[in-house]
């Protein structure tokens, strides 16, 4: 059978069997693939150091003769991303970020923008310098924009009203927009918890801000509280259950 190949990003890795790794992928070709790494375990040379989280890889591969899983057969490494494996807060970034790929994407559904969107975030992650709670935040609001679960920051939903003095505004994760203070006792749905205006208009400018202009968005301790814990109760919501690395985010 003919080889394939592509560009990945490892997601997960699990062991199978005595010797193999079932290994899951975001291709630029293909979206989310799983694959058998035949041997994997015991490799000292074709799959070495290869096969780890949120590494960015060549690969070959091919169906199998014998199993539903395709057959990985060669993987180049082109970047082990090493810094964001030598501290705690951005490999936990990191495994963030492929965590949600890996459970917010189907198999085969390919989207070259949200590869490329991966790949630089963890690029951004890997830097010195490089904000990690902006870049998880920026990366998720682009992610459920690509997608097509884009949040509705506009305004309230019933009145469509933003900014009024004294309101308060709330998350409907049902509704998948806001519902402010004078509209909420006639609501209906999960309504989360309160969100600054501040937060809400920085959320609706990282919608629309361009990857290369990421500097010029600042959010406030407060305001990146306000952001994760909206992103982790949409993430919640919406995927019928826990993203595990949202927890040990600091």
């Amino acid at each position: 059978m003919s080889l394939q190949q592509g560009l990945a990003i490892v997601l997960q890795v699990k062991d199978h069997g005595d010797s193999d790794k079932i290994v899951t992928l975001y291709t630029l070709e293909y979206g989310k693939i799983v694959l058998i790494a035949k041997g994997a375990k015991r490799s000292k040379k074709r799959f070495v150091n290869k096969l780890e989280l949120f590494s960015l890889l060549a690969i070959h591969f091919a169906p199998s003769r014998h199993s539903s899983l395709m057959r990985l057969d060669q993987a180049e490494l082109l970047n082990p991303f090493p810094r964001l494996r030598e501290n705690y807060e951005r490999y936990i970034a990191a495994s963030l970020l492929c965590e949600l790929v890996l459970h917010w994407t189907r198999e085969h559904d390919c989207d070259e923008e949200l590869f490329r969107l991966l790949v630089w975030a963890l690029e951004g992650l890997a830097l010195a310098g490089g904000a990690v709670n902006r870049t998880i935040i920026f990366f998720h609001v682009k992610m459920l924009d690509i997608l097509g679960y884009r949040p509705d920051l506009t305004g309230c939903l019933d009145c469509g009203l933003l900014g009024a003095p004294g309101i308060v505004y709330r998350f409907s994760t049902m509704r998948n927009g806001l519902v402010c203070s004078r509209c909420e006792p006639q609501a209906t749905g999960n309504i989360s918890q309160p969100l600054s205006i501040q937060t809400i208009q920085l959320l609706r400018r990282a919608q629309d801000m361009e990857q290369g202009k990421l500097e010029r968005l600042h959010f406030s301790p407060a305001a990146t509280r306000e952001a994760v814990a909206l992103l982790k109760r949409y993430d919640n919501h919406l995927l019928q259950r826990e993203v595990q690395s949202w927890s040990f985010l600091g």
